[in-house]
Parts: structure tokens; sequence; C-alpha cells
């Protein structure tokens, strides 16, 4: 059986690499933090340009079909490069809609998506009995309520968003600048913007809600985008820890020749493997239209107890400069923590994974 990466598919890792370095230095990050802005323009655009930002939509929608094997490349290579852009949560978006919006709803903001000309985001937090209500009139949709801790910035311009009505949780694609919705906003640990949104009768036009089945078709493909994600951030703050322990010595030795820390770098090491075999299981499943709740779910285990493990094991090994905020491996380090946190943690998946086969419904687990 083959395991390897096809000719397109390495050629689209090339690319994407290729992108995201020229965006991603350790001093280019620092001027970027010291400019006060979380959204690199410039990586978007090139994105756009190159055809990474919509390489998972249909050539219909103005992509070009490319699956999420594909994609979960691209996003690797964010992830080494800690690339300021918000492209998951992006495409994630326009695919919904593609999949699960209506006909009207695609022909007012499929285009502009496509092109990056206008950017989604998406609230990651999709509980199913969300404090935020929406109710039907003659005019449209009418949202009262309250959302916590958005992943949204200036350069958004559509939300979406999860709601509850009288039919049931919906997915609502709401503006950016949405009449009626005030923002209170934040910082995260990794620095990227969030905001708690207050809505006091905003009004949405009727085909603003997507179908319910959204909400299944989204958990594996989050989870897969944040695995994605943390590979390449663990994997990269990896390799330059190992640089650093050959390169700085301690009692006439390199560090990484003391055995308590090879054995820790090895179980290091061991872990972010086994987040790749989650993330490419993941992604083949999806390709393939197998079940991939199941494998979405370990695979995000796995990316947040990597997370935990070989993020606090490269801060340590750098010593006293690993806490430093202004060292570049402190970034790897608060990003790992945040994309471990999305959707819920190490701990919160084992509960998801135990109440599923609590109630039985563990066929995937088992096939698995």
């Amino acid at each position: 059986m083959e395991f390897s990466f096809n000719e397109e598919q390495r050629a689209i890792a090339d690319l994407a690499a290729d992108v995201f370095s020229a965006h991603g230095s350790d001093d280019y990050h620092a001027k970027l933090a010291e400019s006060g802005h979380s959204f690199d323009a410039q990586l978007w655009e090139q994105l756009a340009q190159t055809g990474l930002l919509n390489l998972a939509l249909a050539p219909d929608s103005g992509g070009s079909g490319l699956g999420m094997q594909e994609f979960g490349l691209v996003l690797e290579q964010q992830g080494r490069h800690l690339g300021s852009v918000p492209l998951w949560q992006h495409l994630l978006v326009s695919l919904a809609i593609e999949t699960h919006g209506k006909p009207q709803l695609q022909q007012r903001v499929l285009s502009a998506l496509s092109s990056g000309e206008q950017i989604a985001a998406l609230a990651t937090e999709l509980d199913h009995n969300a404090s935020l209500q929406a109710a039907r009139t003659p005019d449209g949709w009418v949202l009262n309520g309250s959302l916590t801790a958005v992943l949204l910035n200036d350069a958004h311009s559509w939300l979406l968003v999860p709601v509850t009505t009288e039919q049931g949780s919906r997915l609502f694609l709401i503006p950016a600048r949405q009449q009626g919705m005030n923002k209170t906003r934040g910082v995260l640990t990794d620095l990227q913007p969030v905001c708690d949104l207050a809505f006091d009768n905003a009004l949405l036009p009727d085909d603003c809600d997507l179908d319910p089945a959204v909400f299944a078709w989204l958990e594996p493909r989050i989870a897969l985008c944040v695995t994605s994600l943390q590979l390449g951030v663990l994997n990269e703050a990896l390799q330059r820890t190992a640089v650093y322990v050959s390169e700085r010595h301690q009692f006439g030795r390199p560090l990484g020749s003391f055995q308590a820390l090879a054995v820790r770098a090895a179980d290091a090491y061991i872990e972010v493997e086994l987040l790749r075999s989650a993330q490419w299981q993941l992604a083949w499943r999806l390709d393939q239209n197998l079940p991939a709740t199941a494998a979405g779910r370990v695979a995000k285990h796995h990316a947040g107890l990597a997370g935990h493990i070989v993020g606090h094991t490269v801060q340590h090994f750098h010593g006293g400069v690993g806490a430093d905020l202004r060292y570049p491996i402190h970034r790897f380090y608060l990003k790992s923590q945040a994309l471990a946190a999305i959707g819920g943690g190490a701990e919160e998946q084992l509960a998801r994974i135990g109440r599923a086969l609590a109630l039985e419904s563990c066929e995937e687990y088992i096939h698995d």
C-alpha cells in the first residue's frame, strides 16, 4: 500500500511552504507584533493570488476542487511559520455555504469569499444550546442574546455563528458589522483578537441560515484544521529545539547528549508522529466520504495532548529564555496551547468518545 503523497500534493505543500516562509521569519513576526496588527494583509493577498485560499472549493464556486488532504498540507505549513491569517476558518465557512447554504446565500457571498475580497470568521464553539436566540418575522430573522470569545478582527466581513430557533439549532451567516450587534474586544494569550458579541433586535434576511446537517459536517473538519495547524507548530518547534540543544553546551557537552533530555525529546517526537498519523487518517476519511466523527475526536485528542507535552518540552529545553515573551520559541508555545483549546481539549475529546461508547454508538470507533 502506498502512503506517500502524490506529485500534485507535494507541489501544493512546496508552494505553501514558499508563501508562508516569506511571511514567517522571526523578524517578520516581531515587526508585525510591534505594528499592533494581528492580520497579515500581504500574506492574505498572496494566498489569494496563488489559489491556496480556495483550493478546496468546487470549480463552480471559484476553487480548485481539491480535498482536505491538500488543505491539511497547506495548514501544516501555516502552522510551521505561524501565518497570521484566518485561513482555515474562512475556507470552512466558504465550504459550509457551498454545501449547506441556500442558493440565494451562495449567490450573494461565495464569489467574494472565493476571491478573498471578503473574509469570513467562524465561531468555533458550536454549542447546540447557544444563548443567541433567533425568531422569524415577516421581515426576516431577529436575533437577541450573546456569544462569547469569538475570533473576530476588523478585516472580517462575515461571521458564521450558532443560533437557537424554534425549529432547533442553526448556523447563521451574519455581517461582521451587523446593525444591532455590539462588540466587546479582547486579546487571547496567542495575541489573536477576540470579541464578546451582544445582539439587540438584529435583523437578518431569511436566507442566512444553513441546513442543520452542517453541525455534524463541521465537527471533524474543524478537528482536521486544528490538528493540521498543531502538527506544523509542534514539528517546527521541536526541530528548532533539536538545533538549540545540539549547539548549547553545559559541563563541556551539548545539552542534547544528556540522557534525561534525550528521553524526553524522544517522547515529544513520538507525540508529533502520533499526531501526524491521526491527522492523515482523518483527512483521508473525509476525502473518501467515510464516517469521520470518531477519527476527528481522536485526532483532536492527540492535538491537545501533544500540544501540552511537546509545547512544554520545547519551552523547558530553552531554560529561562523559553519563558521570554520576546523569544521566538514562546510564540510556538502560546500557539500550541491556543490550538489545543479550540473545540475542547484532550480531556473533553476523551469524554465525548467515552459518552459515545457508553451509548453504544461506537461502530466507527471499533472499525477504526
